[in-house]
């Protein structure tokens, strides 16, 4: 039998089954599924756009999400999905963009892998952060009983954090009833929005009838995508960053966060 330190090689499936040792013997094995993080690129008419490491679920929505909130284009309809398909090396996500918002490829483009806790790497220059350029949003009133009842609620959401040892990040649109509307989940707290963003534009959902609520620290990534796609209300499960705050308070957007104490602070 394997000693308990021994790794195991994976044998290429999306999940793997791997041995828990929760006694000094080793005889206490508990089985547990182990969450992928896949290469995926972002192709647009043709051109490679992004490397970006993300669960590889919901891809179609992750695209669709990307590209918004990123400012590539502008509404879904400048979006033609084309083909999302898996290669030996991870998967391929090939969309086309209308000409009139094509040339905004070389504002952003990201020549570098992406990685799933950074939002920056790739960016070619300083000025394609453009943290200054944020917009503007209607701000969201959300009631402390409407928050906390969607905070409640995520956790029966989270089904593949719930499957995969509580790896993976959630970001969920949540109406201004409190009521969660849809999830969707990644091991990038930026690929989660993205994601949710995604399938929010898909469905023809109004953004500015609710809030986005993350499991996730709020970074200033989270808030300029938040923005950029016209969501008015943030609330996420950890602190935010010093520069999410100003810019979520520059932006007009309503952000409510988790502090160390676990208390909840509106911060904008």
């Amino acid at each position: 039998m394997a000693k308990p330190s021994e790794n195991r090689i994976l044998d290429g499936r999306d999940v793997d089954l791997a041995r828990a040792v929760s006694g000094d013997d080793g005889n206490d094995d508990a089985p547990i599924m182990l969450q992928p993080e896949v290469p995926a690129a972002l192709t647009f008419n043709g051109h490679s756009h992004a490397v970006m490491m993300v669960s590889p679920h919901d891809l179609e929505d992750f695209m669709v999400g990307f590209a918004l909130s990123e400012g590539i284009a502008d509404d879904i309809s400048q979006i033609t999905l084309r083909d999302v398909r898996k290669t030996l090396q991870g998967y391929v996500i090939e969309a086309d963009l209308h000409e009139d918002v094509f040339d905004r490829l070389a504002d952003r483009q990201r020549t570098l892998e992406g990685r799933s806790g950074c939002g920056l790497c790739g960016v070619q220059s300083l000025e394609a952060v453009a943290m200054d350029k944020i917009g503007t949003v209607t701000p969201s009133n959300m009631t402390q009983d409407v928050v906390l009842r969607a905070i409640d609620a995520l956790p029966d959401h989270q089904t593949r954090n719930r499957e995969g040892g509580g790896l993976l990040h959630a970001s969920a649109f949540v109406d201004v009833s409190g009521n969660i509307v849809l999830v969707r989940e990644d091991i990038g707290r930026h690929n989660a929005l993205d994601k949710v963003l995604g399938a929010i534009a898909r469905q023809g959902i109004d953004p500015t009838g609710g809030f986005i609520l993350m499991t996730s620290r709020c970074s200033y990534e989270i808030v300029t995508k938040t923005v950029q796609f016209g969501v008015g209300g943030l609330v996420t499960l950890s602190g935010p960053t010093l520069t999410a705050v100003n810019l979520a308070r520059k932006a007009g957007l309503t952000m409510i966060c988790r502090e160390r104490r676990g208390l909840f602070r509106r911060f904008a």
